[in-house]
């Protein structure tokens, strides 16, 4: 190949990369501008990718957690504005300028811990914004001569098996006056109609924290470009509109063995897991709170009619291919099911145990309004969230 040739090779590369750099600039030049930051939100990068690594760390009892003493950017495409989020030296979620939760309990001082997964961690709504943050503001208004203090102990992901060892071992040292516990999505993970169920989830917890599969080195660097990812966002957004009810039903069938019903024996599971979190709280001298799992959909919605699927928002169509994916064990029937049957779970649980309840399910409307997906909280979803607990935090306070 003579000079002239690998001259018009190198420049034509340069001008690609040129093309393509000026592109990604200008993106998230755009994206800062509009005040969503200049770097791809949390959720929108992969499992793999090093400043997720970052952000966790391995515990040898519960799996992971925040790594101490950091800060992220959250937020959602859905939303206006992004959010930062700290976390202070015991890996809990604080608001900006606390670094860090005593071991050691003030006298004025009343503690109330959340635990759950991500709908309880927040990480796309600022400390002020999201529920556990919101209600502690609301608590505090309502004693202002007392000091409030929040534990959100909640992570992204956790489901009962890993809260069990986490309000044990990380909250309870803390001496909480009030333990509040959302959980029922995330265990809906445990169902594998095709591995052996195991009751302490086991056989989903299968590989050490930060393993994962990686794709080839193009998808590993397309998954770095803010211009990438959000217009293959938008395409997937795109095609979730266009979207018809046959489409639907296909990939339903199409991604696997999927039952339509939650197995005796996972929901005897889930049942069991909670009575252990009640009595760990209690043990330690906390009163307990449950809640229901509120979504974007009405649970009791009967997905076999067509006319269900064409009522639904954009938002609502968009979500239901990430249930699929997420909840690999069972159709959307089965799904939906489940999570009405362990919001019932929940409930009898709280009368069995003289616990306190909030029926959360029921008191957020299935609106787009209160909500970023088909789980996660909007900031009105958040502050009506922390406004329904309200009572009941203050009916368990009222001898303090």
């Amino acid at each position: 190949m003579d000079k002239r040739a690998v001259r018009y090779i190198l420049y034509s590369l340069l001008l690609i990369f040129l093309f393509f750099s000026t592109i990604e600039f200008t993106t998230r030049t755009i994206s800062w501008l509009l005040g969503r930051g200049f770097t791809l939100f949390l959720h929108e990068l992969e499992p793999y990718d090093p400043q997720v690594e970052g952000i966790y760390q391995w515990h040898p009892f519960v799996g992971y957690t925040y790594k101490p003493n950091i800060s992220l950017v959250g937020g959602d495409p859905s939303q206006k504005e992004t959010s930062r989020i700290y976390v202070d030296k015991n890996g809990f979620l604080v608001k900006n300028g606390e670094t860090h939760i005593d071991y050691k309990k003030k006298d004025n001082e009343i503690r109330i811990a959340f635990i759950g997964g991500s709908t309880t961690a927040s990480v796309n709504l600022s400390f002020e914004e999201n529920w556990p943050g919101y209600l502690g503001m609301l608590v505090q208004k309502r004693f202002p001569e007392r000091h409030i203090q929040v534990i959100n102990a909640a992570v992204p992901g956790f489901d009962t098996s890993e809260d069990i060892g986490n309000l044990a071992l990380r909250v309870i040292p803390f001496k909480p006056d009030i333990v509040i516990i959302k959980h029922a999505h995330n265990d809906l993970m445990a169902i594998k109609p095709n591995t052996i169920f195991k009751p302490d989830y086991s056989h989903v917890h299968d590989k050490p924290f930060a393993y994962y599969s990686k794709p080839n080195f193009i998808i590993r660097f397309l998954n770095k470009s803010m211009f990438y990812v959000r217009l293959r966002n938008l395409w997937r957004k795109h095609k979730a509109k266009m979207k018809v009810y046959s489409d639907f039903i296909n990939l339903q069938k199409n991604m696997g063995l999927r039952i339509a019903y939650i197995p005796d024996e996972v929901s005897a599971a889930f049942e069991q897991h909670m009575h252990a979190l009640i009595a760990i709280a209690r043990d330690a001298g906390a009163k307990v709170i449950l809640t229901s799992c509120p979504t974007l959909y009405d649970l009791k919605s009967d997905w076999s009619k067509k006319e269900t699927f064409d009522n639904l928002s954009d938002l609502q169509k968009g979500d239901l291919d990430f249930i699929l994916y997420y909840i690999t064990g069972l159709t959307l029937d089965g799904f939906f099911r489940g999570l009405d049957q362990y919001n019932s779970i929940l409930k009898r649980l709280s009368e069995q145990e003289n616990t306190g309840w909030v029926d959360s399910a029921s008191l957020i409307p299935h609106e787009d309004k209160y909500f970023v997906d088909r789980i996660h909280f909007s900031k009105i979803g958040a502050k009506l969230m922390a406004e329904n607990l309200l009572p009941v935090v203050l009916e368990m306070l009222k001898d303090k």
